[in-house]
């Protein structure tokens, strides 16, 4: 039986429209269905609350999509830039750049502006439809069990769609995922220490109280955000996207209790109005924050977005490789299709592109962001002011293993004694994300060297989590 489709894309979010926008553009000819579950202008939307994320996205993103695809983003999705994020330590006495320019979003915008394109390729979209099953024939996927949501929830049909690809773009616990029946090296689940919850809201400063618009500011803090990070990235001077994200294990107090109690205790927020900003209103998500799938294909299958854990390991960044990884699979599987290889073979060079581009990092990443979550306020204070320079630091959050001499070990170490376990613990950190970046540079370029491959990496992330469980 001849597929319906090429290519089915499930969900409408950053990756999935990008997904379904390279195909459309790349694959002249191929036929596209992209579904998302929620009505065409809430397109992408996580839950009833909206979009809930920081809303911010690395320039370099942006400019590989207008290299890749000639896509272009401005106003109104883009609502101001920055020039770098601040990390700066909880007692705030020293701050380190981190990723460089970017911008802040309007979320609706953005989501709506990404679909324009996707639609602009002549796909065909479903809104209000949800994928809740995949269509297997032997050893490959071949289609998805589509539910109609526009019923009553009792009167919801099921139907079948079928295609030589599907494309898993619907979120971090997706369903496609976890029940994947064929034979495959895709992890399907994820350890509850790998995922963060966040909360966040958008708000109007006070009359007279101002931003510096210029960068956004991340703050460590293991007694306000245990175990993550709160956040201020301005959208205008007097309108902020605020909110922290945790490990649930470091605390008690739930998210809405820690927000109340930071934003209670800082005068910035003082008299400050919370807005709904196009239905994008306050509220909590759960973001992942390990490295990548190690393998985002099977046959005729492929994962991107969150539903592939693309966060950024340290930020907890999504929308950036989200975007990049998404237009990557949207490429590799347009060539595919051409092919007429769509094997887990066929769609192997997706992870070899992804990780080349952005993934190479991100296992590095996972185990200083291990390290970072053991330490209370008062090493964090220290090691950012006697362990880290401002080069070692802009490093770290790009994945990179800072040069440090013998020498310079030694001199770091002798600035405090008292703190030398802590010393060590860095020490060890950063010769296991050298480890790391040198596997991912040896990335396996076909499915047969991924098992022996895979075993090394799993094994470095146990002795990481080992030692600051």
């Amino acid at each position: 039986m001849k597929p319906e489709y090429d290519a089915v894309v499930v969900g409408a979010g950053v990756a999935g429209c990008m997904a379904a926008t390279a195909i459309g553009i790349q694959g002249k000819g191929s036929k596209v269905l992209l579904i998302d579950r929620n009505p065409q202008a809430e397109v992408g939307k996580k839950t009833t609350r909206g979009w809930i994320c920081g809303d911010a996205v690395g320039e370099h993103h942006t400019k590989f999509v207008k290299d890749e695809l000639g896509i272009e983003f401005g106003p109104p999705e883009i609502e101001s830039s920055v020039k770098a994020v601040l990390v700066s330590s909880p007692d705030r006495s020293v701050s380190y750049p981190f990723e460089g320019s970017g911008y802040a979003l309007d979320r609706p915008k953005f989501a709506r502006r990404l679909l324009g394109e996707a639609l602009k390729t002549g796909i065909e979209y479903r809104d209000l439809t949800q994928a809740v099953d995949l269509l297997t024939e032997g050893s490959f996927v071949t289609g998805v069990v589509c539910q109609e949501l526009r019923a009553k929830q009792t009167e919801r049909r099921l139907y079948k769609v079928t295609s030589k690809i599907v494309i898993d773009a619907s979120g971090m616990s997706t369903k496609l995922r976890r029940n994947l029946k064929i034979p495959s090296v895709i992890e399907k689940e994820i350890d509850r220490d790998d995922i963060e919850p966040t909360i966040r809201l958008i708000a109007r400063l006070a009359d007279g109280i101002r931003v510096d618009i210029t960068h956004c500011d991340i703050h460590l803090d293991a007694e306000r955000a245990p175990g993550g990070y709160l956040w201020v990235f301005p959208k205008k001077a007097d309108k902020v996207n605020i909110g922290l994200g945790i490990q649930q294990k470091r605390t008690n107090k739930s998210l809405e209790t820690l927000l109340n109690e930071w934003v209670a205790e800082t005068p910035l927020f003082k008299g400050m109005t919370e807005l709904a900003d196009d239905g994008n209103l306050s509220g909590a998500w759960p973001v992942s924050v390990r490295h990548q799938n190690d393998s985002l294909v099977a046959n005729g299958f492929m994962l991107t977005g969150d539903a592939g854990w693309f966060p950024n390991p340290l930020s907890a960044g999504g929308i950036g490789p989200a975007l990049t990884g998404g237009l990557i699979s949207g490429k590799v599987a347009a060539v595919a299709l051409q092919s007429g290889d769509v094997s887990e073979a066929g769609l192997w060079e997706y992870n070899t592109r992804y990780v080349e581009k952005y993934g190479k990092k991100t296992a590095a990443l996972e185990a200083f962001r291990i390290y970072l979550q053991a330490l209370d306020n008062s090493e964090l204070n220290y090691g950012l002011r006697n362990f880290v320079t401002n080069k070692e630091a802009v490093s770290f959050t790009w994945g990179e293993v800072p040069d440090l001499s013998l020498g310079d070990k030694i001199q770091k170490a002798a600035l405090g004694l008292r703190k030398l376990s802590a010393f060590r613990n860095l020490a060890f950190s950063v010769s296991k994300m050298s480890e790391l970046n040198r596997l991912y540079e040896v990335y396996p370029k076909t499915p047969s060297d991924f098992s022996d491959w895979k075993k090394k990496v799993d094994a470095i992330l146990r002795a990481v989590r080992a030692r600051f469980r």
